[in-house]
């Protein structure tokens, strides 16, 4: 029977299940749910409760949390309970914005309406110059969004033919992703309330061979740009837009 001194085993476990089950995330939100699931604040909690249970024998009973009984039985738990502890415990660890949850769903509309297989980086910026967040963050770093939103829908009609398909619902890449995962990564380490556009934005950055990186590139924005103004309210250029 697992308990808490097991958690690294469990979350591993966790990861796998919720893989297998189309929930991708990464080892510390694997960590952080596992955290969640022993009625603990976070991981960092549960880590030094580890540490300091690890001098004691292996058979001592181990402290018992407010909401998770001593003993507690993972793979029986995780059965029963997978889907309902994981969306409770990621809803707690990173919230969207409203604003971001409605740029992602008209990023998939955007692909959906051209019969394309997947939403790629190009889709999602294009739904992010209509976020409040993210296309502040881009007028402040001196990018004309007019230009952008005429080069990303050219580049999207022209050059993503190759995505249209007979049938079925567009779903996001892997970078798409990856972009959504180190924006929430990213928020969770700061400890912000939740994940907006502009976060979204600076993590396509990270994605150096895109066409959206490019795009921005183009323009002269920079990862750093956009950084100083979301942490510090400076303008490319100095001062307050």
């Amino acid at each position: 029977m697992r308990d808490f001194r097991d958690a690294k085993a469990m979350a591993r476990t966790l990861r796998a299940a919720l893989a297998a089950k189309g929930f991708n995330i990464t080892i510390s939100q694997s960590l952080e749910l596992i955290a969640a699931i022993f009625g603990v604040a976070d991981w960092n909690t549960l880590s030094a409760t580890i540490r300091a249970e690890a001098v004691g024998p292996r058979n001592a009973p181990p402290p018992r949390f407010s909401t998770a009984e001593s003993g507690f039985t993972f793979s029986a738990a995780l059965e029963s309970t997978l889907h309902r502890t994981a969306t409770a415990a990621a809803k707690r660890l990173s919230e969207f914005s409203a604003a971001l949850e409605s740029t992602l769903h008209r990023t998939l509309a955007y692909a959906n309406q051209r019969d394309h297989e997947y939403a790629t980086l190009e889709h999602l910026l294009l739904a992010l110059i209509d976020d409040a967040d993210a296309a502040a963050v881009m007028k402040a770093c001196k990018v004309d969004l007019g230009a952008l939103k005429g080069n990303l829908t050219n580049y999207i009609d022209n050059e993503l033919k190759t995505l249209v398909i007979d049938s079925g619902e567009s779903r996001p890449t892997a970078a798409f992703q990856r972009v959504i995962q180190r924006a929430v990564i990213v928020v969770q380490s700061s400890r912000r309330a939740e994940v907006t556009g502009a976060n979204v934005l600076v993590a396509i950055f990270a994605e150096r061979e895109s066409h959206s990186a490019y795009f921005l590139q183009e323009q002269e924005m920079t990862h750093y740009d956009a950084v100083n103004y979301i942490s510090h309210g400076i303008a490319k250029g100095g001062g307050v837009p």
